[in-house]
């Protein structure tokens, strides 16, 4: 594969920290698939329709909602592995990391996997779901 994907990654996360999700898409291929693994280990979902709406979702929660790339790791041919920060002003407290009304950040694990084209075929998440569940049950 003879592209930069790590510049195409950067790409992405940019769009995201921008809350751009249909720039987003276009760096997916086509039946791209995405899991968010906290959501459960068999919950691999179409990105289009599927994780597209859990990201068009989470500005709406959290206005000043952000991601930031920490460090980005080239792994097999079509892989890179990142660590991001994302969040924004908490709707809620989070024990232990953020009271409401402060900024804070929480820390995810994506694998993104890319097809011959240079798209986004998969994209696999981790966090810390307990964080997450006390945000969207504050935001309620």
């Amino acid at each position: 594969m003879n592209r930069d994907l790590k510049a195409i990654t950067k790409k992405f996360l940019a769009a995201y920290d921008a809350h751009d999700v249909d720039s987003m898409l276009t760096l997916c291929a086509e039946g791209a698939q995405g899991r968010y693994v906290p959501y459960g280990k068999n919950s691999v979902v179409p990105i289009r329709g599927g994780l597209e709406q859990i990201w068009r979702g989470f500005p709406q929660a959290v206005p000043d909602f952000g991601a930031e790339i920490v460090e980005m790791i080239q792994a097999e041919e079509n892989t890179i592995v990142v660590q991001a920060l994302v969040g924004g002003t908490m709707p809620a407290d989070v024990p232990g990391l953020v009271k409401k009304g402060e900024v804070g950040r929480i820390a995810h694990a994506y694998i993104v996997r890319f097809n011959a084209d240079g798209k986004i075929s998969r994209l696999d998440c981790y966090w810390d779901n307990t964080a997450i569940n006390t945000i969207k049950a504050g935001a309620l």
